[in-house]
């Protein structure tokens, strides 16, 4: 008693637990022996305990021991990661005041026999908010942007002024990107990042199509965009121009796996995303390009045998039919903002009026288990009907 007892501090005793079971009629019988009294600590510490209400997810990562980190730069809010998932941290207030009592013992830990006594358990800390999580996409657009300011252009340019900047080991990607160790790994994939030496590069553009011409070509003198690339044989053709690990990264980024009886690894070339390649080289930088001229162009810079289409160009180009001279320009969604709503902004600013089809390659990777394509486009956009075509425009007036 003496620890908790002060002379502003009054305690109960049993007199006074009898005098409560009396009030609420109860019996002792209907207790537990042990009666546990709540005092407060005359030192009360409300700032160093944080309280964070986890999912069932999260909660099953720390039972069984699984890594879960918070994430964020300086001038970043705080993410939460499990090992394939993130959440915001988003701070809560609530109207009931959040008692803190480390030595307060439950049912279950209280034993039914004995005689009836009384414990004192004090109340270190008094909250009145707490943090929740809540699940949201990576924010993985930042590691793009860092890495394409030390672009690889080849060992010959690695002492380049323009080859200086700051290099990314897979740690130095986990200290600064938001998001889970599975997305950041599903991010470097999508952007078609290469790991030289133990850094996490992007390739320059113009250092690519040289390489892919140069497979281009082999497959024409061997025949291989119809019996398949023999990984090892195109690379020691071509590892005297460029370093091996940039050839099997380019083949694996441009071809489909497929295993011969001969157990050689043989990739066959995915003729869409080799038509998408060469639509970008025509495409970046070039302004708005005439479309019909555009489609010709295309067709004849793919290798022979190969058939272009619209549908490859999903998420990389912009049409605009209705106008005297239709034109095409390269609008790549991994240039849009990450939050959804600057995204939105942007693309209504971009085209007034989009429709489904058109503004979907734009905003399905917004998607998540909660939100489809239809309701993201209910709670951003406006629909109406133009020419009898279903199309979505801005909620609200855009300041151009």
């Amino acid at each position: 008693m003496d620890d908790v007892e002060s002379e502003n501090c009054v305690v109960r005793n049993l007199e006074d637990v009898e005098s409560v079971l009396s009030f609420a009629k109860l019996e002792r019988k209907d207790v537990k022996p042990t009666v546990q009294c709540v005092i407060f600590s005359q030192t009360l510490d409300n700032d160093s305990i944080k309280l964070l209400e986890l999912d069932s997810t999260v909660l099953k990562c720390l039972t069984v021991g699984d890594r879960v980190v918070i994430r964020g730069d300086k001038d970043d809010s705080a993410v939460l990661c499990t090992n394939d998932k993130t959440y915001e941290i988003k701070e809560a207030e609530t109207s009931n005041s959040l008692l803190i009592i480390p030595d307060l013992k439950f049912g279950t830990d209280l034993s039914n026999e004995g005689e009836v006594h009384v414990t004192y358990n004090q109340v270190t800390s008094v909250l009145n908010n707490y943090y929740e999580l809540r699940p949201c996409k990576p924010k993985v657009k930042k590691m793009k942007e860092l890495l394409e300011k030390n672009l690889y252009s080849g060992k010959e340019c690695e002492q380049d002024e323009q080859h200086q900047g700051k290099k990314y080991t897979y740690s130095d990607l986990l200290d600064v990107i938001q998001a889970s160790d599975t997305e950041i790994t599903q991010a470097l994939h999508h952007i078609k990042a290469c790991l030289i030496d133990g850094y996490w590069r992007l390739l320059d553009f113009d250092f690519q199509t040289q390489i892919i011409n140069h497979i281009m070509q082999l497959c024409d003198e061997n025949d291989w965009l119809n019996s398949g690339i023999p990984m090892e044989e195109c690379c020691q053709t071509l590892e005297e121009l460029f370093p091996r690990s940039v050839i099997e990264h380019m083949i694996n980024c441009y071809c489909d796996k497929r295993m011969e009886e001969t157990n050689e690894n043989v990739y066959k070339i995915n003729e869409d995303k080799v038509c998408r390649f060469f639509a970008e080289l025509l495409l970046r930088g070039s302004g708005q390009f005439n479309y019909k001229e555009f489609l010709q162009v295309w067709q004849q810079s793919v290798p022979d045998g190969m058939k272009t289409n619209m549908c490859q160009l999903e998420g990389l180009a912009l049409t605009n039919l209705d106008c005297n001279i239709p034109v095409i320009w390269h609008f790549p969604v991994d240039d849009l903002p990450e939050d959804i709503n600057e995204r939105f902004d942007f693309l209504f600013r971009t085209r007034e009026k989009w429709t489904r089809d058109d503004i979907t390659p734009y905003i399905k990777d917004l998607v998540t288990e909660k939100l489809d394509v239809g309701a993201l486009l209910t709670r951003h956009a406006r629909a109406s009907l133009q020419n009898g075509i279903k199309v979505f425009n801005s909620r609200k007036p855009l300041n151009k």
